[in-house]
Parts: structure tokens; sequence; C-alpha cells
């Protein structure tokens, strides 16, 4: 009998990092003839409450972590414990140490998880601790692949954030009317967002181009005329296909070099060229001048939309080759295929 994986998980679907790191491998994962269960540490009520007001509620913090530690307990000696980031935020390694022993453990880090912790005092190594402790580590990007081997993890597989690529449409990126598309959180919009503020609302004023938001919240930038969409996956799969060129603007710090370069990937899968700020793994996701553009200032974000938008045939030609190489390196079933032998070596061990 095939002794269960446990995918513990920071979110449920509506979190786009739990989603993209775990939910989206299970249907593959069963198909290969393993069993896995899922404990979601948030509910997607909770994710909201959180957009919305920027804080937990303090019983439903309690109510979660009384669940994940059941969830945990009720397992066996000898499973797997598939966990994304950590079993408790801002508790001590300690207690997840005594929680998770004698189980088989591969822990994934899509971000800089381990930045929350500088410079706190309790906690201060959890995540290099976790890293130590696991059978497997799995992360997002180089630059946590680097970290990990750095703190002493032995087993590190670098996991890009993938797309399901056979799911979306790749119209042609020339179509009118030309539009230029972000995707994101609220949380991630406050954050780099404001990058392009101004060369992108000079741009739509002086062209005939559209925008639209994902995931924006309806009361940021107010000033950016564009089209609010509220995330949904439906969403994703309606509106990704209808853009021109998708962006992705960022803050050149710690956290953001080690971030994934997920909205990057689902740019690619649409066949659209990205406009990226060239920080951490963006700068390798997207080739200058083959499927996008590195922009380090406003007036190269101005300049590289005016260029695609009177480009079509430049428009074409790197968004073409934006979906080929999601289909060739970041299509969901190749990161699932990896997925499955590390938890199968950690089944087998």
């Amino acid at each position: 009998m095939t002794r269960p994986v446990l995918a513990l998980t920071r979110y449920d679907r509506l979190g786009a990092s739990s989603r993209v790191r775990v939910l989206q491998y299970i249907p593959y994962l069963e198909r290969q003839g393993l069993s896995v269960r899922v404990q979601a540490l948030f509910s997607d009520a909770d994710l909201r409450r959180l957009y919305k007001n920027g804080r937990r509620s303090f019983s439903r913090l309690v109510s979660a972590l009384t669940a994940r530690i059941a969830a945990v307990m009720s397992g066996h000696r000898g499973d797997v414990v598939w966990l994304q980031q950590e079993l408790f935020p801002f508790l001590p390694y300690a207690i997840e140490a005594a929680l998770l022993a004698g189980k088989k453990l591969v822990v994934d880090f899509d971000d800089a998880q381990h930045l929350y912790y500088k410079n706190r005092f309790i906690g201060a190594h959890k995540i290099e601790n976790l890293m130590r402790r696991a059978d497997a580590v799995t992360v997002g990007s180089p630059m946590m692949a680097q970290y990990a081997r750095d703190v002493g993890a032995r087993n590190v597989h670098l996991i890009y954030s993938a797309v399901d690529t056979s799911a979306f449409s790749a119209p042609p990126s020339m179509h009118r009317p030309f539009t230029v598309g972000w995707i994101g959180t609220p949380m991630t919009a406050n954050q780099s967002f404001h990058i392009v503020r101004e060369p992108l609302a000079r741009f739509l004023q002086e062209t005939d181009s559209k925008a639209i938001f994902i995931g924006m919240d309806g009361s940021q930038f107010p000033d950016i005329p564009g089209e609010r969409v509220s995330w949904s996956e439906a969403a994703e799969h309606a509106v990704l296909p209808r853009l021109s060129v998708g962006l992705c603007p960022l803050e050149d710090s710690p956290w953001t070099r080690g971030k994934s370069g997920y909205k990057i990937i689902q740019y690619m899968a649409v066949g659209k060229p990205t406009l990226t700020s060239p920080v951490g793994i963006a700068a390798d996701l997207v080739e200058d001048g083959m499927t996008g553009f590195h922009c380090r200032n406003a007036d190269e974000w101005y300049s590289r939309l005016h260029q695609l938008y009177g480009d079509h045939a430049l428009l074409a030609a790197q968004g073409a080759e934006s979906r080929r190489r999601a289909e060739a390196k970041y299509d969901v079933s190749l990161a699932a295929a990896a997925i499955h032998n590390i938890l199968q070596d950690c089944l087998r061990g």
C-alpha cells in the first residue's frame, strides 16, 4: 500500500503561491499513483480578509494553527510531508522540528521566505534550519537554489513556477486594440506598480491602446485608465490571451531578487512579450530583444511600449518565441514530472 503524501500549503487555490507551487500538480501526481492529502493553513476567506484589511484575524489564526497541528499529528512516522514554506508563520523552528520528527520532508520556497525573519529574535534561522532538515528542497529561482545550498541544504532542486500551456490559447499579439496587461495581487501592486505609473499613463494618453489589470484592487492607481478584473482562474484564461504585451515591474531588493517570475511565465504561455525590470530571475526569463525587453527607467518603459505598439512584426516574433520557450521549459508537465521523482525518492527512502 502506498504511503500517503501530506501536502501542507499556506493557502487554498486563491493563493497564487500555493496554487502554482503545489495544488496544480496534484492531479498529475495522482495519475502517477501517488495519494496526496491536502491541508491549507489559511482559507480563501482568510486571504480575502488579508487583502482587504492588511491583517489577519487573531481568532482565525488560532483556529488555523490548531487545524494544522491536528493534520500533522494524524499522520504516521515515515510519511512524506510536502511542505510549502513552513508549518507555522513566526513560530520557532523547534516546534516544527518536533512535529515533523520521523517524517520525510520535502519543503518548497518560491520566494525568499528567510527575509521575513531577518533581525527577528524568534525564528531568526528558522528557514535555514528547515532547509537543512529537509530530505529535499525545491525552489523557484536560481538565487534561492544557491541560498539553500549555501546554508547547508543537502538536496536542492530548481522547479520553475510552471503553467499548463495546453490550457491557454495564444492568439497573435498584433491584434487591435493594442492592450497592455498586468497580473498580480493588491499587495504586489502596492510593491511595484508605481514603477510604470507615469510612463504607462503617458503611453495610454498618446495612443488608442487599452490596459487591463488582473487582481489589482479597484481603488489602486485610479489615475491609470484601464479595465480592472478581479482575479480568478477563469479570468486568467479569458483575459490573458487578450493582451498584446505583459508588464512585470520590480523594485530591486533582496525580496524581488528571490522571486520566481511567475507572471512572466504566464505572459509567455499566452504568447506575449514581456516588459520587465531586469531583477533576479526576470532578467533570465525575458531575453532582451527576443521575448520582450528589459526596462531600467521610465524612459525605457515608455519607449519600449511605443516600439512594440508600432512594430507589428516584432510584436508577433517576440510573442511566438515566448510561447515556444514556455512550452519547452516552463510547462506544468515538466515540473510535475520532476516533483513526482522527488516525492518518489522520499517514499523509497
